[in-house]
């Protein structure tokens, strides 16, 4: 059983036993020894807190403190020397020849302790610890070199990315501006080629979008130049969501397409216009977009079909009046029976032509 902490780390290496052999009046000085010894190293406090109960009970401290000295020397030379001299020595002490002890420490400590360092050994220590010095020194440069390292390869990965993009480009290109329109094509490749330098793959998007904002005059050329403007913004902060903006693919690419558009929209007027066709007509008539045709016939008395906005004047007012025009002459169609003709109802017409001409079989 060890002492316990109340002696700090002395308590790793006495156990009670050994203080309790030790008179009482020479405690405090044993767990200083013991403490003082063991600094140097455990394996010694440990031995040293062994050997001191019987020193102290058989020789004044004098003895006790040239034994500390003696295994002191030996283990500055190398602590396991150290360990075997603190066990050994209190015996010889007891030996008839008082210069024994003495002698004995000057062979370990002799044999324990290096030579003498010759000339070339020194200058190899001289020139080691110069090397390691300069190391020591480079490690932050080496660090720094590593990082950079890493920095390069990651824009070497996104250059290669780019270059890749910038292929797709060059094949997608030639195809689309073989549908633009002449007129469109000065700000068109303008709009494109800024988009491109910033970034290839949005370009991609960009280059599709813009065909058929510019060709179907949902824009004009300043309204997409803004349109681009701001998605180079976003693409700045961050490209996937700019990469979105240019294919149309977020909400606020399409509030800033609707915002620039320009012209008169149809479903701002469109109930007015029912409501102008119906009394035209004196038939409920729907107002329709040419961007629905994919979903009604073009032809009929139900619905009259108008373009989805009308820019042709600069005055709005204008733009209106040609969406009355269309929906007046659209309500006429209806009116008299345009969508309701049938081959049946001129029988006669169709006999007397096929007469006079002959009849496909």
């Amino acid at each position: 059983m060890t002492f316990g902490p109340a002696v700090g780390n002395v308590g790793m290496y006495v156990a009670r036993e050994m203080l309790a052999a030790v008179p009482e009046d020479q405690r405090q000085a044993y767990l200083r020894m013991v403490e003082s010894i063991s600094e140097l190293k455990y394996q010694l406090g440990v031995e040293v807190a062994r050997q001191l109960p019987r020193l102290l009970a058989e020789h004044d401290l004098e003895m006790v403190r040239r034994y500390l000295d003696q295994v002191t020397r030996v283990a500055d030379a190398g602590w396991k020397s150290g360990v075997e001299v603190a066990k050994q020595l209190p015996d010889l002490y007891d030996a008839p020849d008082d210069q024994l002890p003495a002698a004995y420490v000057d062979i370990i400590s002799g044999a324990t302790q290096s030579p003498p360092e010759d000339t070339e050994t020194t200058a190899l220590v001289r020139e080691l610890d110069q090397l390691e010095k300069e190391l020591r020194d480079m490690e932050p440069k080496v660090k720094r070199a590593q990082d950079l390292k890493s920095q390069l390869a990651a824009r070497d990965r996104r250059d290669e990315k780019r270059r890749k993009h910038a292929v797709e480009l060059a094949a997608a290109l030639p195809p689309l501006l073989a549908r633009l329109r002449p007129r469109y094509r000065p700000p068109y490749l303008d709009l494109v080629r800024r988009v491109a330098k910033a970034d290839p793959e949005a370009a991609l998007e960009a280059a599709d979008t813009l065909l058929d904002l510019l060709n179907g005059e949902r824009v004009s050329p300043e309204g997409a130049e803004q349109w681009v403007n701001r998605g180079l913004e976003v693409l700045d902060k961050n490209k996937e969501v700019g990469r979105g903006y240019f294919r149309l693919g977020s909400k606020h690419a399409l509030d800033v397409l609707e915002e620039l558009k320009e012209g008169l929209a149809l479903k701002s007027v469109a109930r007015v216009l029912k409501l102008y066709a119906t009394a035209l007509s004196g038939k409920d008539v729907a107002i329709r977009g040419t961007n629905e045709l994919h979903a009604v016939d073009a032809m009929t008395a139900d619905h009259i079909i108008l373009p989805p906005d009308i820019r042709f004047f600069d005055d709005n007012d204008q733009n209106f009046i040609a969406y009355k025009v269309a929906t007046a002459h659209g309500a006429g169609r209806i009116e008299f029976g345009t969508y309701g003709f049938a081959l049946a109802d001129v029988g006669e017409t169709v006999e007397h032509l096929t007469t006079r001409y002959g009849g496909g079989s």
